[in-house]
């Protein structure tokens, strides 16, 4: 599509679409709930450039999903104080909550240290988001828990207020963790605007964040974590504010929580995607 809501190929990841839009037609059930479908291949089958019966998939044949409301309760990133040695024990991350996802150890690679703009050092244990999300959190999954797939999710440090989109995702993608369930990327909130001219990086997402919210399903009045870091820094992470602007809070704050997950290739779908049809997974 160039216009309007719908499923665009995505400009800076060949091969790679995303729904955008104030209310594509992306919504599946998932383990009893709605959630929408963020981003897939172009392989499917298209009528009249929409997608029709078979849902396309991502680069690697699997389904990128986020939660359509946030959980219940909101929860902090990192505690103050959970996490002070390494690249957590530098300025004031250990009073301050650490914004690094996951320990070295359980990174793609096994790097040495992350290093995060100007801060590098090893990070000895996860988040406490990370352990919560694939540990008590995966445990109440209870439909079609079957069809989620451990994937590598980009953890790397992002430029706040930054004004290129293709440079910000090679930052995302400069460290990677594998695992079962996560939160969405900065620049896949800002992909999911149809106004990308207006909308589409972080400096002018920011700038213009009241009509920026009229074309971006994801935006929900609520106050929820993205995955990133904040570039050169060990105590802040990106959240999406309630009112629309990608802001930095601490660590430790509490903000609310959008799991995010990715799908087997091997689904058999029906509906038609609105909210009131969702894609449903037959097998």
């Amino acid at each position: 599509m160039e216009t309007g809501d719908g499923l665009y190929e995505d400009e800076n990841e060949s091969g790679r679409y995303v729904y955008r839009g104030s209310n594509p037609n992306n919504y599946i059930e998932f383990n009893g709930e709605l959630w929408r479908i963020i981003a897939k291949e172009k392989d499917g089958t298209y009528k009249n450039g929409e997608l029709w019966r078979i849902i396309a998939k991502e680069k690697d044949g699997t389904y990128k999903i986020l939660r359509n409301e946030v959980l219940s309760e909101g929860m902090p990133f990192d505690s103050a104080g959970a996490r002070t040695t390494g690249y957590c024990s530098k300025g004031s991350a250990p009073t301050s909550g650490c914004n690094a996802w996951a320990a070295n150890v359980n990174l793609v690679g096994s790097p040495s240290e992350f290093t995060n703009g100007t801060i590098t050092g090893t990070v000895d244990a996860d988040s406490e988001m990370l352990a919560y999300l694939n540990g008590e959190y995966l445990k109440s999954i209870t439909i079609n828990k079957d069809k989620i797939v451990s994937h590598d999710y980009n953890i790397g440090g992002v430029s706040y207020g930054n004004d290129d989109l293709a440079t910000q995702i090679e930052g995302e993608k400069a460290y990677r963790w594998n695992g079962n369930v996560a939160l969405i990327n900065v620049s896949d909130y800002i992909n999911a605007n149809s106004n990308q001219e207006l909308c589409g990086t972080h400096k002018n997402y920011n700038g213009n964040y009241a009509t920026c919210n009229l074309s971006n399903y994801l935006f929900d009045n609520k106050t929820w974590w993205l995955l990133n870091p904040i570039y050169s820094n060990n105590r802040f992470n990106f959240a999406l504010y309630e009112i629309g602007n990608i802001a930095q809070p601490q660590s430790k704050d509490v903000r609310f929580v959008r799991p995010a997950v990715y799908l087997t290739s091997n689904l058999s779908l029906s509906g038609s995607g609105t909210k009131s049809d969702p894609y449903v997974i037959v097998s």
